[in-house]
């Protein structure tokens, strides 16, 4: 996805996978205390994970000019990891401040902050938006 946006893709078809790095730091981390009940079952934890990670990246997409959706492409009969991310580049960006937010409230640093970061428009940097 960070390569798609640096190379000011049009349109972005994605069904994600790589969802380790967030659910290894909640795994070393201490929960939001809201969470401590789900982050003491390893499959919970791991499902959270799948979905904080998306929500990130949904949330950079929009940060970088694209309408974005999470859509079900196959049947959850056949797999539960079954999320797709399409993003739509429009121009038309939206601020940092949710996506700053949803890192204060886990306090982690996503993966895909760390490939888009060169760009800019995060910690606040939206002078270039």
């Amino acid at each position: 996805m960070a390569q798609a946006v640096r190379s000011k893709a049009k349109l972005i078809l994605s069904v994600p996978c790589c969802h380790h790095d967030l659910n290894a730091k909640f795994k070393d981390a201490d929960a939001p205390p809201a969470w401590s009940a789900a982050f003491r079952h390893g499959i919970l934890r791991e499902r959270t994970a799948d979905i904080v990670t998306d929500a990130f990246r949904v949330a950079a997409l929009r940060i970088f000019g694209y309408r974005t959706e999470a859509i079900e492409f196959i049947s959850p009969e056949h797999t539960a990891r079954n999320l797709m991310i399409r993003a739509v580049y429009t121009g038309q960006t939206d601020t940092a401040a949710e996506y700053e937010a949803m890192k204060a409230y886990w306090g982690v640093e996503p993966a895909i902050e760390k490939r888009l970061r060169p760009l800019g428009h995060f910690r606040g940097d939206v002078s270039s938006l």
